[in-house]
């Protein structure tokens, strides 16, 4: 008891010893991830590459004859056993990666690295190169995140520091995989902390660039979509922009419950399928945890992705253009190579394509799919507009930058990161003023319904902690304290933190002074908690509810 006591100070006093000096150190640290993770994701983006040339051969194979049918069918069967085994392998491998991140760093999960980058990759590659509906970018951010968190373990970092490193990796991640350096620090400072930090800013960017630099070395400076905006939308039709705000909040809104929902019905799919197969295999273990013998055989997730699969090998025949993340399709759609018929019928079937994909659990992320989706909404508007309004059909480019941004807001709840993704991956700034006029309505329509942001939804959903090592160690959080929140004016007693965090500087008015349970805190004071891993969440929680949140 006495030792394990020695060792929590030893802990407490590494920590706030790291912290005082390590902003610097942070640079450094995460210019080294940004390589590493640039070099990483290049080659992942790659593979991703061959994967969809791949899938172009199989799709053109399979429609040479019933033979030819036949052993594609095969080829999928076997991408089913391989991604499932790799989801056996890693559970932590399933979906977009950012939900899993944000509960790490929220001190919920303590996910194996290494593990994780060989899985994800791997995973991601087959689950695209199958035709599913997934996208690069979630992945990229774990990945990234996983390459900060084995650069942390490896040199033997604190939790405070291990946390800022992985951010750094997330942003990497984001910034190599859609050349958006300014999109992939904002992503971390609006999605994963929700908070302004230096530390995490200064460091997040570090990484950024470095990753960019490598990507754009090995990949190109090509914008991700790399068409031009040729006819900016003039003031006279902001009224349009406002109005296609409107309807991208409620089809945000209706995405994000039809996530939810398809997830539901391929957990359905899971369960029937086992209680079949445990009808006919009856076969037990004894759950060491338990003590209880349980059913051994689970092939829930091999029934999921066989029924994705599935859908993509009908696709095969039907209406291959919705398969894959479908990047290319935001090119033609802006030059004006689907008629307002097609877009229609490309939209519906598109839209329940990727939400399917995505119920499957296969690696795999959100965020191309649902820009192409938003792509398709704005050409399906700017058609609908000419038809109705005699509205140029030249103005149908800035139509689907404006409907990418204000979906991608609508969806994750984060604004800001979708107009400068999308700014930097066009090129293009002469459509800003617009795009942040769309966004904020979208995003304002969005969460006025109630709409959970996606990650955190997902975050929500999820199984809850996995972890791998005794939860011992601690972590200091910065914050801040809005003026007008509940905090402002009350004393730190009142903050109803628990037990295993603590309060340890508060800075005012630029000095650092060590207050006690009766200091009075006050609106613009920044904070330092300091907390044990297991309580991280629930810190988080307080700090949103009592510190962050205006009371009128």
């Amino acid at each position: 008891m006495v030792k394990e006591k020695i060792k929590s100070k030893g802990s407490v006093r590494r920590n706030i010893a790291r912290k005082s000096n390590f902003r610097y150190a942070l640079i450094w640290q995460g210019m080294v991830i940004g390589v590493i993770t640039g070099g990483i994701i290049s080659l992942f983006r790659l593979l991703l590459i061959k994967a969809d040339q791949l899938r172009t051969g199989l799709v053109a194979f399979a429609g040479q004859g019933v033979a030819h049918a036949l052993l594609a069918a095969l080829v999928m069967l076997v991408l089913v056993l391989i991604i499932g085994l790799l989801l056996r392998w890693e559970p932590e491998s399933t979906g977009s990666g950012i939900p899993q991140v944000e509960a790490e760093l929220l001190g919920k999960k303590d996910m194996n690295w290494f593990k994780v980058l060989v899985s994800k990759i791997l995973g991601c590659a087959l689950s695209i190169g199958g035709g599913l509906a997934l996208g690069r970018e979630g992945p990229s951010i774990q990945i990234g995140a996983m390459v900060g968190k084995g650069f942390a373990r490896s040199r033997k970092r604190v939790l405070t520091e291990e946390r800022y490193l992985m951010s750094c990796g997330a942003g990497a991640g984001l910034s190599a995989a859609f050349g958006a350096p300014l999109a992939g620090t904002i992503f971390c400072l609006e999605e994963l902390y929700r908070n302004f930090s230096s530390e995490v800013l200064l460091s997040t960017m570090t990484a950024a660039v470095s990753a960019d630099f490598v990507a754009a070395y090995i990949i190109g400076l090509d914008p991700v979509f790399g068409f031009q905006i040729n006819h900016t939308l003039p003031l006279r039709y902001y009224w349009f922009a406002m109005i296609l705000g409107v309807i991208l909040g409620l089809f945000g809104s209706l995405y994000n419950r039809t996530i939810a929902k398809m997830q539901d019905i391929f957990d359905g799919i899971a369960q029937a399928a086992n209680r079949i197969a445990r009808m006919w295999f009856k076969r037990k273990h004894l759950n060491p945890r338990t003590g209880k013998l349980e059913q051994s055989l689970d092939i829930g997730t091999f029934a999921k992705l066989g029924t994705g699969l599935l859908m993509s090998y009908i696709c095969f025949f039907l209406y291959p253009v919705t398969l894959g993340s479908g990047n290319n399709l935001v090119g033609q759609i802006a030059e004006g190579q689907f008629a307002l018929k097609a877009l229609v019928l490309l939209l519906l079937v598109k839209f329940i394509f990727s939400t399917a994909s995505f119920g499957t659990t296969a690696p795999g992320g959100i965020f191309l799919p649902l820009l192409v989706l938003g792509a398709i909404t704005g050409g399906v508007y700017s058609g609908v507009l000419e038809g109705l309004f005699g509205i140029n059909g030249e103005y149908i480019e800035a139509f689907v930058v404006l409907a990418m941004a204000g979906y991608f807001a609508a969806i994750v709840h984060a604004p800001v990161t979708g107009v400068v993704l999308i700014t930097e991956m066009t090129g293009d700034f002469r459509t800003l003023l617009p795009m942040v006029l769309v966004s904020l309505i979208a995003f304002v329509i969005s969460e006025s319904l109630g709409t959970e942001p996606i990650y955190t939804q997902l975050m929500h959903r999820s199984s809850g902690a996995r972890y791998e090592t005794p939860k011992k160690r601690k972590s200091i959080i910065d914050d801040i304290i809005y003026p007008g929140s509940h905090m402002d004016g009350k004393r730190i007693m009142d903050m109803g933190l628990p037990l295993g965090a603590l309060i340890i500087s508060v800075i005012r008015e630029e000095e650092e002074f060590i207050p006690d349970g009766h200091t009075i805190l006050r609106g613009g004071d920044v904070i330092e908690v300091l907390s044990r891993e297991g309580d991280l969440a629930e810190v988080e929680q307080i700090i949103e509810k009592r510190c962050k949140k205006v009371e009128l």
